[in-house]
């Protein structure tokens, strides 16, 4: 079982607290961090512009912080500036075989430090993140699997604006071609169990999956206490399963109730929740990782933090909800 690593940068990082690092150590066997990994964090800015200066146009990665693998490709969380000319903020966005270039080089700097260094330490990518849309407007229905081309109020997903759909699957052909034999390649989405979404999904790891390109399929999984319907979920779960990939539950959380009784339903929510995955993988379906996104409640190193999705308290003491879980997989 893995847990996602809330902080926005090594100094609000939960492995900087001894006794969140050892609640890790001992409960956990798969981390993820949520932030640190992503194209904002290791892309260098000023060293890619005197790249760009001197004649090569390749980017430049900064490492200083290594996890779990997420996220590769995403339209969010990856600087306006790796897009354009020059690698200048305001720069024109740069053509197709440019980018392509850009991106290769971007995802081999990134597995090749990884496997050098820290050999068999990620075995695991989220190579693409939420790449399917079903909102209006925001997606290009002509390659039959809803290819994002907008998110958050109209912004432009700069991948689909550089390099067409065709993103996806570079990012994918590279990711195999640079990644260790026994590393996994997975896509990574939300809201999976809306079927629009789940059938979108479908069709794009069909096409992967005929060029050998992933490996499994990631559930973000934010649930409420009664969104989605539970056999919703669980039949998209089944659906992707019947493709032949790996399941991965990546950054399962379930909400609160508004009542004074929020943490005992909540606690069986979550047992309620692993139940499914429990009898799931009895029943042949091949779920091999469940992450849950984030440690604590009322995180220690954000100012007014208030979720409350986690299974630890404020005080770094186990909530119902941990003891529910406990319950399932031990029974």
């Amino acid at each position: 079982m893995g847990v996602g690593l809330y902080g926005t940068s090594k100094t609000n990082s939960p492995i900087f607290s001894k006794k969140m690092r050892d609640v890790i150590a001992y409960q956990f066997n798969s981390v993820t961090f949520t932030n640190l990994m992503k194209a904002d964090q290791m892309l260098d800015k000023a060293a890619s512009q005197a790249n760009a200066r001197n004649g090569n146009d390749m980017p430049v990665l900064k490492f200083d912080s290594i996890m779990r693998g997420h996220t590769l490709v995403w339209h969010v969380q990856a600087p306006e500036w790796f897009f354009r000319t020059g690698f200048n903020d305001n720069g024109d966005y740069v053509d197709k075989n440019k980018m392509e270039k850009r991106m290769e080089s971007y995802i081999k700097q990134m597995l090749e430090f990884v496997q050098y260094y820290y050999p068999g330490v990620v075995d695991v990518w989220d190579v693409v993140n939420e790449a399917v849309e079903i909102s209006e407007g925001s997606f290009d229905a002509s390659t039959g699997w809803n290819t994002r081309t907008k998110y958050d109020n109209n912004k432009t997903n700069p991948w689909y604006a550089t390099m067409g759909p065709d993103y996806v699957f570079k990012a994918f052909r590279f990711a195999r071609k640079y990644a260790n034999k026994d590393v996994k390649l997975v896509y990574n989405d939300f809201n999976t169990f809306m079927s629009q979404k789940t059938n979108a999904i479908c069709n794009l790891v069909k096409k992967l999956k005929a060029e050998n390109l992933i490996d499994g399929v990631g559930l973000q999984s934010y649930l409420g206490p009664s969104w989605p319907n539970r056999n919703d979920y669980k039949n998209a779960i089944q659906k992707f399963s019947a493709l032949g990939v790996e399941i991965q539950i990546t950054e399962l959380t379930i909400s609160v109730e508004d009542s004074n009784n929020k943490f005992t339903s909540q606690a069986t929510h979550y047992s309620d929740v692993f139940k499914i995955y429990k009898d799931l993988k009895k029943s042949g379906v091949n779920i091999t990782s469940v992450t849950v996104f984030g440690l604590q409640d009322h995180y220690l190193f954000y100012d007014n933090d208030k979720t409350e999705t986690r299974l630890w308290d404020r005080n770094l003491k186990k909530k119902q909800a941990y003891n529910s879980i406990m319950s399932v997989l031990k029974a």
